[in-house]
């Protein structure tokens, strides 16, 4: 073992994981949606950014059914990653520090590589995503996809596939965020907070996954489901549960990883 795996062993051994309670979740909301009302310039800044690139997203490939539902998904994998100035302004309001769109960028300046390495780790993830969605819809629909007419939500390609497309689809769906989960549920935030070794930092997040399983799974559903009422909206309500969301996992962050034990 190389001294700085070693290091980073060391290192991720002693930090404490707290458990926390199974309403835990709705606190972090609370806390979120303070820290954005604190900084609500900014924050909307962020949320309008990331909203865009969503849009983005569905206009490229809106055309291709497997590709649209397989590539919002990716952009979900990885939207811990893009929450990261929503994470320095919780940190610099924490710390009683100025809070602007500039001021939110500097933290994405300090751990850019850090960043990037975790980034790397997770596109991966998406590509794999893609493939098997391609192939889950090649299988059911027999190369015959069903036309997108309209919002998403209102087509029937949904049901068309049948139940067993459909448990197949989220089962191989879920599966693949649920490991990308418990890798960033709070390493990007730790990251940010203590420039912490990508090995740490997501070691700490599986930790404090299981340590938590209950409130977590609350945690979880609740992304799931304020992200599905964003994409409802087509997308226009991202603007705000972007930055909500951000704001609130750093609180996640912050409620269940305390300081490095001596």
């Amino acid at each position: 073992m190389s001294e700085q795996n070693a290091s980073n062993l060391q290192t991720e051994q002693s930090i404490a994981i707290r458990r926390v309670g199974f309403l835990s979740p709705f606190h972090w909301l609370r806390q979120g949606w303070s820290d954005m009302v604190h900084s609500l310039t900014a924050s909307l800044g962020h949320g309008l950014i990331i909203t865009a690139m969503g849009w983005v997203v569905v206009m490229f490939t809106s055309n291709h059914l497997y590709l649209f539902s397989a590539a919002i998904s990716g952009f979900l994998l990885v939207s811990p990653l893009m929450a990261t100035g929503l994470y320095e302004l919780s940190r610099r309001k924490e710390s009683g520090q100025p809070v602007s769109f500039e001021f939110s960028l500097n933290g994405l300046k300090i751990n850019g590589g850090r960043l990037a390495r975790l980034a790397a780790l997770l596109v991966p993830f998406v590509f794999v995503w893609i493939g098997l969605s391609a192939l889950i819809f090649k299988n059911y629909f027999h190369g015959e996809l069903p036309a997108i007419s309209g919002a998403i939500y209102q087509t029937s390609w949904i049901t068309s596939g049948g139940t067993t497309f459909l448990l197949t689809y989220g089962i191989t769906g879920g599966v693949i965020a649920a490991g990308v989960f418990m890798l960033t549920a709070v390493s990007v935030p730790m990251i940010m907070d203590r420039s912490t070794g990508l090995m740490t930092a997501m070691g700490t997040s599986i930790k404090v996954v299981m340590a938590n399983v209950p409130a977590m799974l609350l945690w979880a559903a609740l992304l799931v489901t304020l992200t599905a009422i964003g994409f409802a909206t087509q997308l226009w309500g991202m603007i705000v549960i972007i930055p909500l969301l951000g704001h609130a996992t750093w609180h996640a962050y912050r409620d269940t990883v305390g300081a490095v034990q001596q």
